[in-house]
C-alpha cells in the first residue's frame, strides 16, 4: 500500500511541475524533437545498445507476438530523446498523426508527466496508466519504463519503455521490461569491462575480417572481398581465436558480437 501511495504522490508532484512550466495538457502532437543530424549522432553513440535491443526483438518469437498484440517499445537516450521506436505497422498512422517518432522528446519539460520522464527523475521502474499522464496525448497509453544501467561504469545510459494503447492492464509489462533490461545491462557491463582490453589488440584488418565473416559466412568469400591471401586470413583468425579463447570461426564471431566489436549484421561498432 505504501508503494502505491508513494507513486501517487510522485505523480501529483510531477503534474505540479508540468503545470508550473506551462505544459499544455491539451496539446495534440509531440512538437519537441532533436534534429535529424543530432539523432544520427546519438544513434552512433548508442550503436551497441541499439544492436542489443534489435537483436533481442528480432530473434524472439515472444517479443514479435507482443508487437502483434499492440505492444510497442520506446528506447530513449539518457536525455529522454527517442532513439528507437519498435512497433507493428498498424500503429504507424496513429503515431504519424501525433508526430511521434524517433527524435521526439519525452522529457517532462516538453510533454509533461509520462513514464520515461518519471523514470528519469526517480531512476527507477515506473508504471503509469492513462489518466496518470499530464497530457491528453497519453490518455489511452498504459506504460512501463525503466532505466538501463551500465553497472560497470555505474551510470544510467538509456531508458526503455513498453506500452499499449487502449488496453487498461499493465500487469505483464513489468516482467517483460525487467527481463529485457537485465539482458541489455549484462551485455553492456561485459562489453565496457572487456572491450578496451580487446580493442587495444585489434587492428583494422582484424575488424574487417570479423565484419566480412559475419556477412559472408565462409573464408573463401572473406579473402575474395578483402583481397587478402588464405595465409593472411589464417594468421588473423588464429590471432582472434587466441584473443577470444575459442576454437572456431563461429565462436570468434559470437565473441566479437558479444563484446560489441561488430553487430549481428556485420557492422563495425
Amino acid at each position: 500500500m505504501s508503494n502505491i501511495l508513494t507513486i501517487k504522490k510522485e505523480i501529483a508532484e510531477s503534474h505540479g511541475e508540468s503545470l508550473l512550466i506551462n505544459i499544455n495538457p491539451n496539446k495534440k502532437i509531440f512538437n519537441k524533437a532533436i534534429s535529424t543530424e543530432k539523432l544520427i549522432n546519438i544513434k552512433k553513440e548508442n550503436s551497441f545498445l541499439l544492436s542489443l535491443l534489435n537483436s533481442l526483438i528480432d530473434k524472439s518469437l515472444r517479443y514479435k507476438c507482443l508487437l502483434l498484440e499492440g505492444y510497442f517499445f520506446i528506447l530513449c537516450d539518457k536525455n529522454g530523446y527517442i532513439i528507437k521506436l519498435i512497433c507493428d505497422d498498424k500503429l504507424n498512422n496513429y503515431f504519424n498523426t501525433l508526430h511521434f517518432a524517433e527524435g521526439s522528446s519525452l522529457r517532462l519539460e516538453d510533454c509533461g508527466t509520462n513514464a520515461i520522464s518519471m523514470a528519469m527523475k526517480y531512476k527507477n521502474q515506473i508504471e503509469l496508466c492513462g489518466k496518470d499522464h499530464y497530457c491528453k496525448l497519453f490518455k489511452d497509453w498504459y506504460c512501463t519504463a525503466i532505466p538501463i544501467i551500465d553497472y560497470y561504469c555505474g551510470e544510467v545510459v538509456a531508458y526503455l519503455d513498453v506500452s499499449r494503447i487502449n488496453v487498461p492492464s499493465i500487469k505483464d509489462q513489468s516482467a517483460i521490461l525487467k527481463n529485457i533490461a537485465i539482458y541489455i545491462e549484462e551485455y553492456l557491463s561485459y562489453r565496457n569491462k572487456n572491450l578496451p582490453i580487446i580493442s587495444s589488440k585489434l587492428d583494422d584488418v582484424d575488424k574487417l575480417i570479423l565484419s566480412s565473416l559475419v556477412r559472408n559466412g565462409v573464408r573463401k568469400l572473406v579473402t575474395s572481398e578483402l583481397g587478402i591471401s588464405d595465409r593472411t586470413l589464417r594468421k588473423h583468425l588464429n590471432k582472434l581465436s587466441n584473443l577470444f579463447n575459442v576454437d572456431n570461426d563461429l565462436e570468434i564471431v559470437r565473441a566479437a558480437i558479444k563484446i560489441g566489436i561488430i553487430d549481428i549484421d556485420g557492422n563495425i561498432l
